[in-house]
């Protein structure tokens, strides 16, 4: 399973732009969501730990597209909300 906290902040700081983590995420999201759909009922946690990854993408891409966070944000989407400020129109820089 991706550790999506540590490939976000690696892609802030190897200065990606944007649209290049919306890309990625995007890319991580439909991955995950192959991979829960192809595992089979006896494995219900796994396809629920690749549903969490597709659904914290989603309120990642939100605060990305939007600037604002997402309802339902954990503290953990807050962390990496504050990382990836700086990809945000008019961001710290």
């Amino acid at each position: 399973m991706i550790d999506l906290d540590a490939k976000v902040r690696s892609l802030v700081e190897n200065g990606a732009s944007r649209g290049d983590i919306m890309r990625e995420l995007d890319t991580i999201a439909t991955a995950a969501e192959r991979r829960a759909k192809r595992l089979p009922r006896t494995r219900r946690h796994r396809t629920q730990d690749e549903r969490a990854i597709v659904e914290r993408v989603g309120r990642l891409l939100f605060y990305l597209r939007y600037g604002t966070p997402a309802f339902d944000a954990t503290n953990a989407d807050r962390q990496l909300y504050d990382v990836l400020k700086k990809c945000l129109p008019g961001g710290d820089d």
